[in-house]
């Protein structure tokens, strides 16, 4: 059994009470029960594409904001 800090607690209107609480590993703990926080996601690769095209984007406006910055006209 960990041993799980509770950094916070709540009780709702209803009287119902929740506890948040970390283990010396660092998980995640809700009422006694591990939170699974470690699943991965994937995107599609139509969002990757997109991704490098708005990075690349982002990259030449930066070029353009400086090279105005250094040649005012």
């Amino acid at each position: 059994m960990p041993n799980i800090h509770i950094i916070f607690n709540h009780t709702t209107d209803d009287g119902i009470k929740g506890e948040l609480g970390i283990d010396d590993n660092s998980n995640l703990y809700w009422n006694g029960k591990m939170v699974t926080t470690k699943s991965k996601v994937s995107l599609g690769w139509w969002v990757n594409i997109f991704i490098i095209i708005a990075s690349l984007s982002t990259l030449v406006m930066a070029i353009f904001a400086v090279l105005e910055f250094c040649y005012p006209s």
